[in-house]
This record gives C-alpha cells, sequence and structure tokens, in this order.
C-alpha cells in the first residue's frame, strides 16, 4: 500500500540538499519520496495468484522492549495452499530471528532461512486447496535502517521512543507483497504512557494494576493491514463534514499547520468520494515518523508521513496520492504485481484530477509532463512485466505511477469525464475488498462504457512503444472569407488508433478539433476565421508521446536516479546525453556540475555552473545556486575574496528559491566548510 513512487536515496538526496538550501531534482516537485536503487540486483517479489499458497489470516502477539529496540512475536499464519506445497516460503525482516515453527498440532517445524526468506518444509505435501496453520515465533532488534527491505529507509522501528512497524518493513511472515489479502487481529501490551494504533476495530483493557494497556485490533475485511505505530504521541481530532481524523504530529509541527491538514484531508476524501464512490472508512489517522522513515505510506484508515514529508505547508499532492490509495489499493488491489499500476496509477490520476481543480489547467499541464517523464524514462519494460522489476526500483515506480497514471489519463480523454467517471464507480463498487487485474479492469470499463479497447491495452499496457508526432500541412483562402488547413497527422506506430486533438493557432482565435487517428498517417481539414500560423498535435498533453523536450527531461531524470545510487560516472554521461539535445540547457549543466560536486571535481563542477548561469535560463533558480555553489566551491579551495563576490552576485539575483538569499548571507559572514548545512 506504499506510496512507493520512492526512487532511491533522492529523498534522502532532496532532504539533504533542501538543508544546504540546494533545489532538489526536478523529480522532487515535493516530497516525491522514492525508494532506494539496491547496490545489488534483487529478486522481483513474486505476484499474488501466481504464488503456490496464500495466507488469509494473521494472529500477531506482539511484545515490545523498548530500551533494547527488540520485537518478539508470536504469529498465527493460516494458509490455504493453490497448488501441491511441500515448502513454503515466507518473506521476513532480517533482523529478526526465527527461534521456532510449529504446525496446528504442535509438532516443531525445522524453518531454514535464506536471507530475507523463511523456509518451511511440512512432513507431507500439502494437496491444492488444503488450509494449514503454522505458528512463528521469533525476535529481533529493530534499531535502525541495518538490513531493512528498502535500503537505507527505516521501514520498521522499535525504541525508547515507541515503534513504528509497516508494511513494507516485513515485520510478519509475508507472501505476495501487494497482492495476497488478509485479515488479522493484532495484539500488544504496553505501557500506560503509550498508545497503539493499527488497522481496524480497536478494543482496550487496562492490566498490571492500571498501569499498562492491552490493545487488540481486528481487521475484518481482507485488506493489508500489516502496520502498527506506538507512539507517546496524543492525538488532535478533527471533523468536517461526517469527516474525522486524528492527527499524531510531534509538538514541533505548529497547530495551524496540523488543522490545514485537517481541512486538507477532509476536502481531499470528498472530492475522491464524489470520483470514486463511497469511501472504506469515514476516518484516517495520520502518524508523524521520522525524516529517515519511509516518506509515507498508506494502510486501512492509517497514513504515515516523515517530517520531512509533513514539511512547512500541506502538500496535496502527496495528500492525494495517499488518501486515494485507501480505495485503489486498500480497498481494492492489484490481483498481480503486473497489474500494480491499477492502484499506484490510479493515485497518480487523482493527484492530478484534484490538482487540475484546486491549482488550474497551468499546474494540472506541469504535473502531466512529470508523469510524462517518468514514463519514458524506462522505454524497455511494459507495464504488463511489472513483476520482473524490484519493487522499490525507480523502474518499477516510474512505469506503476507515472505511465500508469496515463494510461488513466489517455482513458479519461478516449471515453469522456463523465463515461469513465462512471465507469470507475462501477469497478469499485464491483470489486470492493478484492483484488483485481487488468483484464477484469478492461471488460469492466469496456462493459461500462460500450467500448472495445483491447488495442488501447496491446498499446499501452502490453506494448512499450510511444508515438512521436509530426505533421505536415498546408493553407488555402476560402473565397466565403476565412481559411483552411489541410494536412496529415503523422507518426511512427501503424497500429496506433486514438482520437487526437488538432490545434491551429491563428492571429484570432484558436481553433481545436479532433481528428480520428489510425495507422502511420491520417488527414484532416479545418477551416478557421483568422490567419493560421501554426499547427500543434495533441496540445492538451492527452496522449504519452516522445518529443525532444521530452527527450531532454527524461535523459536529466534518469541522470538523478544514477546520482541517488551514488552512481556518478553514469549519472554525468546521462546529463551529458541531455545536453546533446539541448547543449545550452542551464538545469543539464546544473545538473552536470552537481554530479562533479558530489564526487569533489572542483574544477568540472565550477565549469558547469558557469555554463549554467550562461544558459537559457530555465529554470531561472539556477543562477541563485550556481553563484552559491561556487562560492562554497572557492571557500574549500582557499579562495574566500572570490566566494565572497560568488556570495554578493547570489544575493543581487533577488532569487529566494529555496532560502538562497538567507544561505547567501550566512556564506557572506562565515566561509563554507565541508560538511556544514545551512539548515542545521
Amino acid at each position: 500500500m506504499s506510496r512507493l513512487r520512492i526512487f532511491g536515496a533522492l529523498l534522502l538526496l532532496g532532504a539533504a540538499a533542501a538543508a544546504q538550501g540546494v533545489p532538489p531534482p526536478p523529480k522532487i516537485m515535493r516530497p516525491a519520496p522514492v525508494a532506494p536503487v539496491a547496490p545489488a540486483p534483487l529478486p522481483a517479489l513474486p505476484a499474488g495468484p501466481k504464488l503456490p499458497f496464500t495466507v488469509s489470516h494473521y494472529n500477531l502477539k506482539l511484545t515490545f522492549n523498548f530500551p533494547q529496540h527488540l520485537l518478539d512475536v508470536v504469529a498465527q499464519v493460516a494458509m490455504t495452499a493453490q497448488s501441491e506445497v511441500s515448502t513454503a516460503s515466507f518473506r521476513l525482516n532480517q533482523n529478526l530471528v526465527v527461534a521456532s515453527v510449529t504446525d496446528a498440532t504442535g509438532a516443531s517445524l525445522a524453518p531454514v532461512r535464506q536471507g530475507d526468506q523463511v523456509l518451511v518444509t511440512f512432513p507431507a505435501p500439502l494437496s491444492s486447496g488444503a488450509n494449514a496453520t503454522l505458528t512463528f515465533h521469533y525476535a529481533g532488534p529493530l534499531a535502525d535502517a541495518r538490513l531493512s527491505p528498502i535500503n537505507g529507509i527505516r521501514t520498521a522501528y522499535v525504541g525508547p521512543d515507541g515503534a513504528f512497524l509497516l508494511y513494507p518493513g516485513e515485520w510478519f511472515p509475508m507472501v505476495g507483497y501487494d497482492t495476497n489479502r488478509f485479515t488479522a487481529t493484532i495484539t500488544a501490551t504496553l505501557p500506560s504512557t503509550l498508545a497503539m494504533i493499527a488497522s481496524g476495530n480497536a478494543a482496550t483493557t487496562p492490566s498490571g494494576g492500571g498501569d499498562q494497556v492491552t490493545y487488540v485490533y481486528r481487521q475484518q475485511h481482507a485488506s493489508f493491514p500489516g502496520s502498527v505505530i506506538v507512539t507517546p504521541l496524543k492525538p488532535q481530532t478533527f471533523q468536517d463534514a461526517g469527516f474525522t481524523t486524528h492527527f499524531y504530529f510531534n509538538p514541533d509541527v505548529p497547530a495551524a499547520l496540523t488543522a490545514q491538514y485537517a481541512t486538507h484531508a477532509a476536502n481531499i476524501a470528498a472530492f475522491l468520494t464524489d470520483t470514486f464512490g463511497t469511501p472504506p472508512l469515514n476516518s484516517l489517522n495520520f502518524v508523524e515518523l521520522p525524516s529517515d522513515a519511509l516518506p509515507s505510506f498508506s494502510s486501512p484508515g492509517l497514513i504515515v508521513l516523515s517530517s520531512s514529508s509533513i514539511g512547512g505547508s500541506v502538500d496535496d499532492n502527496l495528500l492525494v496520492d495517499e488518501i486515494a490509495q485507501q480505495w485503489f489499493g486498500i480497498m481494492l488491489s492489484p490481483a498481480t504485481l503486473d497489474d500494480a499500476w491499477l492502484q499506484y496509477g490510479a493515485a497518480r490520476f487523482a493527484e492530478s484530477l484534484y490538482i487540475q481543480k484546486t491549482q488550474g489547467n497551468a499546474a494540472w499541464h506541469a504535473l502531466i509532463t512529470e508523469l510524462e517523464v517518468g514514463a519514458l524514462s524506462y522505454p524497455q519494460t511494459a507495464l504488463s512485466d511489472s513483476s520482473q522489476l524490484y519493487v522499490f526500483s525507480p523502474q518499477f515506480q516510474d512505469l506503476n505511477y507515472d505511465k500508469g497514471a496515463l494510461l488513466f489519463h489517455m482513458l479519461r480523454w478516449q471515453l469522456g469525464d463523465q463515461p469513465f467517471n462512471d465507469a470507475l464507480r462501477s469497478l469499485v463498487n464491483t470489486y470492493a475488498w478484492q483484488p483485481v487485474s487488468t483484464a477484469q479492469f478492461e471488460q469492466a470499463i469496456g462493459k461500462s462504457t460500450g467500448t472495445d479497447l483491447r488495442g488501447f491495452f496491446s498499446q499501452w499496457y502490453t506494448g512499450t512503444a510511444v508515438p512521436k508526432f509530426t505533421n505536415q500541412w498546408t493553407i488555402y483562402r476560402l473565397g466565403s472569407g476565412g481559411y483552411r488547413v489541410t494536412g496529415s497527422i503523422q507518426q511512427n506506430l501503424d497500429l496506433f488508433n486514438m482520437p487526437v486533438e488538432v490545434s491551429i493557432i491563428t492571429d484570432g482565435a484558436t481553433v481545436t478539433r479532433t481528428i480520428p487517428v489510425s495507422g502511420s498517417s491520417s488527414d484532416f481539414s479545418i477551416n478557421t476565421a483568422g490567419r493560421p500560423e501554426k499547427v500543434v498535435v495533441d496540445p492538451n498533453d492527452w496522449i504519452l508521446k516522445s518529443n525532444s523536450e521530452l527527450e531532454l527531461r527524461v535523459d536529466l531524470s534518469r541522470g538523478d536516479n544514477l546520482v541517488a545510487a551514488s552512481d556518478f560516472p553514469d549519472a554525468i554521461k546521462q546529463y551529458e546525453a541531455a545536453l546533446k539535445l539541448n547543449p545550452i540547457s542551464s538545469l543539464a549543466h546544473y545538473r552536470l556540475a552537481e554530479a562533479y560536486y558530489q564526487e569533489q571535481n572542483w574544477q568540472n563542477a565550477a565549469d558547469e555552473y558557469r555554463q549554467a548561469i550562461n544558459g537559457d535560463l530555465n529554470p531561472k533558480w539556477v543562477v541563485v545556486w550556481s553563484h552559491i555553489q561556487l562560492g562554497k566551491i572557492f571557500d574549500l579551495t582557499g579562495q574566500r575574496d572570490r566566494a565572497v563576490n560568488e556570495y554578493e552576485l547570489a544575493l543581487q539575483t533577488h532569487d529566494d528559491t529555496n532560502n538562497a538569499q538567507q544561505i547567501a548571507q550566512q556564506y557572506l559572514k562565515s566561509p563554507y566548510k565541508t560538511g556544514a548545512s545551512a539548515g542545521n
């Protein structure tokens, strides 16, 4: 259920950059959490229905030793064989050591550890359809991100200040990540100074003379309730139009900001209810986690946000993503990882709808461009092959969040707003609390709208090619007045078949028509009153396509991901590829400079910062930050006079992007030193 639009250490890079005042990569226009790229290739998690067995229920009894960072769990696991099973394989956090596994009769089974896998062999094979109950007893320390399933990010923690155990942290014997739906009963006895938050209905019982409380959470709808929070924080509760929110934010978060979060969350929930139908729940818990934890995550009725993600203002993009997963991801989930776009793409599609409504078309177009960049970043893999990728890799994230969102976006265009909206509501109602496959989605949407979508899904789900439009056109003056533009839309895909907008920009009003495009060339004829000056194909970005501007952004995005993985040589090559497309791109020069800076290659970095200042100045903030970075280089190389000059030039820009003016003033007063941070 994670908002695992988590491209590697880019989150950490962005946070560190922000702390030093350095604008984060363009991909992180908000705290766009991205999961760290694993240091070595990791196996793709298996898809749901292809598993040899499924788990229907967990009974998890938790014991915490907070001073020692220890978690102790007795887990009863109810499983059903989907085919004959001799050995069952479960994923379990490598910090946790299995003491014993027993079957329903109490007979001991000998578990075998293989990395994050626990293998349990049965005395006799389970036949297909057979049920079994295993009881695991395991324990271990969860103090930091060591051996975390997401490299470098804390997903499970126990300590003196409480605990958080998130579903991606694999703190219980797991099978079918994001696809195997289950119910759960989670029990823990805690000091009365702490509270437990989890998914499901809660019951509490005082014990230990009143200084302890036993918590029992029961999740009755099969979903993904495997996240638990233990916190000393007291909730701030808000109600708005029948929607209740509880915020467990640290005291340093201003009360006014928490209230803003509550208002925005209620507004988003109302919007999504209008869009997708009745929500799973009428209340949500929001919990703050440390900045080095998973940036954001959505469980049934529970959303966690890291301190960095909360920031100083409400991030609607992030909030919509997480709340939308209460519908797509929790109430309705992908049947296999090859269908993961139905969850993550739906979340970003909901984000686009909400941004268009609340921030207007300019912000919406900017978001669609961001989605296009992600969708084009790894063109060799089809959405239908997502299970071949590591779930926390940039490739999986880009495909399923960004390209997945664009499939929803293009269906909206092809089918029409209201028909598609009605079809989505019908789908959610039909498959509530169930998994859904892409084939089922295609059939349901096609049936609701009376449309044959086989060609669409062949193009965009199982295919990888994208069109690159060109056009040829001729102007005719009409005897009755006005003009006629005739021409053809050309593109590189012979099987392409979609409606495409064409706009004729004139010296008066712009005329836009929708042209049915089929095959590599389709003709059009459009009359205008004003004299035509330009013809633009797909002016409103309804269709995923390639062009030179997007290719530049894609190269930069790939470079950013490589920087996140500390692969600076390949990142430099990627930025250099971007500069071949646009030699005066200030952003490409700036990113290249940053890669050299990370390598402490001061001369090359300085040269590229100069090139950024002398480039196309898109975006404009490259000027102020190039001067600040040049000043830092001069300070680091013992040239204080030249450093002062750069900081003064930065101040003269009056550009305060990412608090640039204050940071320039700070380094003007005191030289920059390695490890110094304006944010510390």
